[in-house]
C-alpha cells in the first residue's frame, strides 16, 4: 500500500470535533470553522461539529450536590457535549467576542464543566489521554482576545486538552468580503499545529 493511502487510513481513526458559539450558520467565527473542519477532512479526519446555539443548556447554580456524587443535578445537552469531547483527539472551540468575553451560552456550557473538575481532581475518578485543542475567535472591532483565551484554556484543562494553536481575526465589522476570504485559507494552516 503506498505510504499517502496508509497515512490517510492512519488518519481516519483521529476524530476532530468543532464546537461553534456563532450566532447563525454563516457568522464569520463559523465559517471559519467550517473551513478548517473541511480541511481535515481533506487529509483523512473524521470529523463532527456542534452548534452551541441548537443546545438546551441550564446555568450552573451552585448547588454543590456534584461535589459528593460527581453528577450534575441538571439533565440537559450538556451530555452533547461530553460526548463529543471524550471521543475526539482534537477540539476546535470557535467563538465571537462579546464585550471581551465568550458568548453567555458557551460560557455557561464552560461553567457547568464544574462537575468535570470536582471529578477530575476530587473524586478522582475522570482522568484521560492528552488531547489537542485549537481555538478561533472573532470581533468586530479591536478587543483584547486574551480574557476569551484564558476561559478557553480552563475548559481545556478539565479534559486535558492543550491549547496547541489559536486564530484571531479582529475588525469583523468593516471587513470586506475579499479579504474575509484570505481569512478563510489563512485559518487552515491551524492544521499544522495537530498534523505533524
Amino acid at each position: 500500500m503506498p505510504r499517502k493511502e496508509r497515512q490517510k487510513k492512519r488518519n481516519k481513526r483521529i476524530k476532530v470535533i468543532g464546537i461553534s458559539a456563532g450566532a447563525t450558520p454563516n457568522s464569520r467565527s463559523e465559517l471559519l470553522l467550517n473551513s478548517l473542519l473541511d480541511k481535515f477532512l481533506k487529509v483523512g479526519y473524521k470529523i463532527s461539529k456542534i452548534a452551541v446555539r441548537d443546545l438546551k443548556i441550564s446555568f450552573c447554580d451552585g448547588f454543590k450536590g456534584c461535589e459528593k456524587t460527581g453528577i450534575c443535578k441538571w439533565h440537559d445537552d450538556m451530555r452533547i457535549i461530553e460526548k463529543g469531547i471524550l471521543s475526539s483527539d482534537i477540539i476546535v472551540v470557535s467563538s465571537p467576542i462579546y464585550f471581551t468575553s465568550l458568548p453567555a451560552k458557551l460560557k455557561a456550557i464552560i461553567d457547568r464543566c464544574q462537575v468535570y473538575w470536582i471529578r477530575k481532581y476530587i473524586l478522582k475518578d475522570f482522568n484521560f489521554k492528552l488531547k489537542k485543542g485549537l481555538f478561533i475567535s472573532v470581533a468586530g472591532g479591536t478587543p483584547d482576545f486574551s480574557h476569551a483565551k484564558a476561559i478557553i484554556k480552563a475548559f481545556f484543562s478539565v479534559f486535558n486538552i492543550k491549547l496547541v494553536g489559536k486564530y484571531y481575526l479582529p475588525n469583523t465589522d468593516i471587513i470586506k468580503k475579499e479579504e474575509f476570504i484570505k481569512n478563510i485559507n489563512e485559518v487552515k494552516k491551524l492544521i499544522k499545529e495537530v498534523v505533524k
